[in-house]
């Protein structure tokens, strides 16, 4: 049993990262591709309205979302959001298969600088790989709340359910127009602490002006949108990165040290029970916010009843 193994506990910032199958660029921005992100969003938030959303970055392989599990729901957001994600996709490219090439990363964040610094992180992916000059100018979702208030837009969607219901499996049977649905989606801002608006904006400005003075220094150039919007969907990068992802992001040394620590006991008490279970012994006791074999998120008896 390797890495990753999840500790989803509640009231906890993550960093959710995942990946295209052989990082091609199945999510290319297009009109089509942005409104499927926007609707899935919002209807994951409908669902499971404990997870707060931050932050949003949709590359045309991978993407980056900052979010806060308030009820330790991580785990069946993701499955709801990036599932739906894939088969919508997969529907408007006309393809079938393997969409994301392996399990979503979560990296807990631990303080409130590294918060600031994934959030920008996040927001300038677009900047760092030079396809544009400003995070609001890359065509894909770019979402983030920096007025210090939270932003709510209202997303519609063609509500397929319905469809069916009402003309069988062939939408628009009867000419009559596509039947919508419609719900808010809600980025909030980061909390306070030092995290007000006017840090993150000016921090984001910053980062995108020293991204900036790198290609100048390094002779590249800023691809343009139109550049970006004429790739093929099936292409990808001559040498795609691939770095370790980290265990957690923390300025404070000392946070990280005892989160790596904590950590460790969590997977050796983990891996223990598995091999009492492995063993016969099914009474095994499994670690709380774990995910014992074949099992759902293990909660503890006081939160369960609370």
């Amino acid at each position: 049993m390797g890495r990753p193994l999840r500790r989803h506990a509640p009231g906890q910032y993550y960093l959710v990262t995942t990946r295209c199958h052989q990082a091609r660029f199945f999510l290319r921005p297009d009109r089509e591709l942005n409104a499927a992100v926007l609707e899935w969003l919002a209807r994951a938030q409908d669902a499971f309205p404990g997870l707060r959303l931050h932050a949003i970055c949709v590359m045309s392989n991978h993407l980056h979302l900052l979010v806060h599990d308030q009820k330790g729901e991580l785990a069946a957001w993701a499955s709801f959001f990036l599932g739906n994600l894939a088969r919508a996709v997969n529907r408007i490219r006309k393809r079938s298969g393997t969409f994301f090439e392996r399990r979503y990363a979560a990296e807990p964040i631990l303080d409130d600088d590294a918060l600031i610094d994934r959030l920008v992180y996040v927001i300038t992916n677009p900047v760092k790989a030079a396809l544009c000059s400003r995070a609001r100018q890359w065509p894909g979702i770019v979402l983030w709340a920096n007025e210090g208030v939270a932003i709510e837009r209202r997303v519609c969607w063609i509500d397929r359910d319905a469809q069916r219901r009402a003309r069988g499996t062939v939408p628009n049977a009867d000419g009559s127009e596509p039947r919508t649905a419609q719900g808010p989606l809600r980025i909030d801002p980061l909390p306070g602490n030092g995290m007000g608006s006017l840090n993150v904006a000016e921090a984001i400005r910053s980062r995108e002006q020293a991204l900036a003075a790198e290609r100048r220094g390094e002779r590249r150039t800023t691809m343009t949108a139109a550049k970006v919007l004429a790739q093929s969907w099936h292409a990808a990068p001559r040498s795609p990165k691939r770095t370790p992802r980290p265990l957690c992001h923390a300025a404070d040394s000392a946070l990280r040290r005892a989160f790596m620590e904590g950590f460790r006991e969590f997977t050796a008490l983990f891996r223990d029970a598995s091999e009492q279970l492995r063993n016969g012994a099914r009474s095994a006791l499994f670690p709380d916010w774990s995910y014992p074999p074949g099992r759902p998120l293990l909660r503890p008896a006081l939160a369960t009843s609370a």
